[in-house]
């Protein structure tokens, strides 16, 4: 089994992504987050509702662990590509200041939700996570998934210099 992960040490990393997404964000315009083009048709905006939907579908697995039971995957049958795409559509019209305010609200649940978890519940194998612990759900859909997009954004801020 893999090495234990303990919880202050997953809220770090989690605090410091979260604190380097944001300061990206912080130095572009309104113009430039609602740009589209960034990856497909996809705007920075629509990067930042992305990141939330993920928290959200994160929290709720955080949940289901919380009070000992499995999770029924409701897009089991889709692609993480269809996912992304049914993200993009129930998302892409919302105001920019919607979106910022609930990647922001998202964050802080995730994090509420994480600690009312103990490290051994964070690092259970779950049968309805294919035998994996909830704690690698946190790592791709915090802190890795802010790189991710990152480093998206920032290849294309690079391209439009």
């Amino acid at each position: 089994m893999a090495e234990q992960q303990n919880k202050n040490q997953i809220l770090l990393q989690m605090n410091r992504g979260y604190i380097a997404f944001e300061a990206l964000l912080a130095s572009l315009s309104a113009e430039q987050l609602t740009t589209p083009g960034v990856n497909g048709n996809w705007s920075i905006k629509d990067n930042i509702a992305h990141l939330s939907q993920w928290h959200k579908r994160t929290i709720d697995l955080l949940q289901a662990v919380k009070e000992g039971r499995s999770l029924p995957h409701l897009t089991a049958s889709m692609s993480e590509e269809e996912i992304n795409e049914m993200f993009y559509q129930q998302n892409h019209a919302r105001s920019l200041q919607d979106v910022e305010a609930e990647f922001r609200s998202t964050f802080q649940q995730f994090v509420e939700s994480i600690n009312a978890l103990s490290n051994e519940e964070l690092n259970k194998p779950l049968d309805w996570l294919e035998h994996k612990p909830i704690v690698l759900w946190i790592a791709g859909n915090s802190y890795e998934h802010y790189q991710e997009h990152t480093d998206i954004i920032t290849a294309w801020l690079s391209s439009q210099a």
